[in-house]
């Protein structure tokens, strides 16, 4: 599980390692934006589950390339506390 901390940053870079859950962070502020970046690990179909805070369109979720060392990109802001709106995914880095 993850917590990113968003006191410390506004940008993210995660290499999945295993499937992962974004945990609901408490140091959001309303108006932040910036991205995460997924990387898949030399394995690859690693999975991320989202906290309660975390939202996307149509409450679809996010879903990552499963292809082992791709990078996904994934936007977002913070909307108000405890709301983080995730834009689409643009994946397939490589």
């Amino acid at each position: 599980n993850v917590t990113l901390d968003f006191a410390a940053n506004q940008n993210f870079v995660l290499t999945l390692t295993g499937n992962t859950t974004l945990v609901n962070p408490i140091t959001e502020r309303v108006g932040q934006s910036g991205f995460i970046v997924f990387i898949q690990d030399g394995t690859g179909g690693r999975t991320i589950t989202l906290g309660t805070n975390y939202e996307t369109a149509g409450a679809a979720g996010i879903t990552l390339t499963a292809a082992a060392s791709k990078t996904d990109l994934v936007p977002y802001v913070v909307a108000a506390a405890d709301r983080i709106l995730l834009g689409q995914p643009q994946r397939n880095f490589s």
